[in-house]
């Protein structure tokens, strides 16, 4: 993937993973476990911001550095 402009992680119950990467071209990497079960950690999927739920959105922004928030606007529409 290209460059990475922000990470952020949810804080989830217990040991789970719900992780989202924003890179420079637009694509989304979600890393997450769901669920404590065999084959239930380390999950990956690559998302678009029109997958996005606003509330993810808002964290990305939320998270991204003064000098990121302008470029993570642009991407997130």
């Amino acid at each position: 993937m290209e460059n990475r402009i922000i990470t952020v992680s949810r804080k989830m119950k217990v040991d789970l993973d719900d992780n989202y990467t924003l890179y420079e071209n637009g694509a989304i990497l979600h890393e997450y476990d769901r669920n404590r079960y065999p084959g239930g950690y380390n999950l990956k999927e690559t998302l678009t911001t029109d997958q996005l739920k606003d509330g993810v959105k808002e964290r990305l922004l939320n998270a991204a550095s003064e000098d990121k928030k302008e470029l993570v606007r642009k991407i997130l529409g």
